[in-house]
């Protein structure tokens, strides 16, 4: 790009798959991701702490609780949350937006992406899906039990075991990096790609939710998501400056991609929170999108999107999209 320096995004994403049984029956709704990071945040609550200084940077930094669920901070620059340092994959229904239901005996997964730095609070992740095993899980709080727990790169190695009887026998060791992503972007279409999006996506743009995946804001959505995931979970964070020169003009160039064509419908959902006690939409449009033009420059980005997620609620398992060729 003629004037602009590229940048190469200085994130690792480590992807985490458990394989659970159902000890009794379990039923996810089309907020399967919700439910999971509930019955996550239920049992971190169990190991946080009580600490007066738990909203302190310092207290964060150690704190597995506050780590891993990070509540809103004052000093955030756009004033809302910052990146949460993981995102879930949730079960996926045999339709999209339909509910997802598994017998006693039966075995599901469950994928849980750790974002750069945050990869060092495994351990607490598996305790936490235990506990959550224990205390129940979606409509009517089935219980299940971790089967496998395996470290995997999509873009290359095969699958690690974590887990083995009963107990934690390794850390993760294969993240997805620049490398990766660089190999892997390099290998699909310049002209021509189809997102499918797995999970409820729900992008903003002009200030309003939009209900097709423009090409242009979901790039846009995405750049800053990679942008304030280095900030807050890498020790190489870029200048901001460079982001935003490089933002500006990929936004630009974006424009002269256009929607081929548009498979997607809106799925309704919605998530109770129990901070705040509030209920928010956590829907958004799944399906499959074609898009066309000039994608060489964009296909870095696009194939980091399929581990970081896109969008809002990502720690409530949406915005999982994969590219298809």
């Amino acid at each position: 790009m003629s004037g602009i320096s590229e940048l190469a995004l200085n994130l690792t994403v480590h992807h985490l798959v458990f394989t659970l049984e159902a000890g009794t029956f379990v039923h996810f709704g089309p907020q399967a991701g919700a439910q999971i990071r509930g019955a996550l945040w239920a049992a971190l609550q169990e190991f946080a702490c009580t600490s007066p200084n738990a909203r302190t940077p310092e207290h964060t930094r150690h704190c597995p609780m506050c780590r891993l669920v990070a509540l809103e901070t004052a000093d955030n620059s756009r004033g809302v949350n910052p990146p949460r340092p993981f995102a879930i994959r949730p079960p996926l229904p045999d339709l999209p937006g339909g509910d997802c239901r598994f017998k006693p005996g039966q075995t599901f997964s469950i994928g849980i992406n750790l974002f750069g730095d945050a990869a060092d609070l495994f351990p607490f992740v598996a305790q936490a899906m235990y506990r959550a095993g224990q205390l129940g899980i979606g409509y009517g709080r089935g219980q299940f039990s971790i089967r496998a727990i395996q470290a995997v790169n999509p873009c290359s190695t095969e699958p690690r075991a974590l887990f083995e009887g009963r107990r934690v026998i390794a850390l993760p060791d294969v993240p997805v990096n620049h490398v990766s992503v660089l190999q892997a972007a390099a290998a699909l279409p310049a002209d021509r790609l189809r997102l499918n999006f797995l999970t409820p996506t729900q992008i903003t743009g002009g200030g309003r939710v939009l209900k097709e995946p423009d090409f242009a804001t979901l790039l846009a959505r995405l750049i800053e998501r990679c942008q304030a995931l280095e900030a807050h979970y890498t020790d190489a964070a870029q200048p901001a400056e460079h982001w935003r020169e490089y933002y500006l003009h990929l936004v630009e160039l974006s424009r002269s991609v256009h929607l081929l064509q548009d498979d997607t419908r809106w799925v309704r959902a919605e998530s109770g929170s129990r901070r705040t006690n509030e209920t928010v939409s956590v829907g958004g449009f799944v399906g499959t999108a074609v898009y066309q033009g000039d994608l060489a420059t964009f296909r870095y980005w696009l194939a980091w999107g399929q581990s970081l997620h896109v969008g809002k609620n990502v720690v409530k398992g949406s915005g999982w999209y994969s590219i298809e060729n």
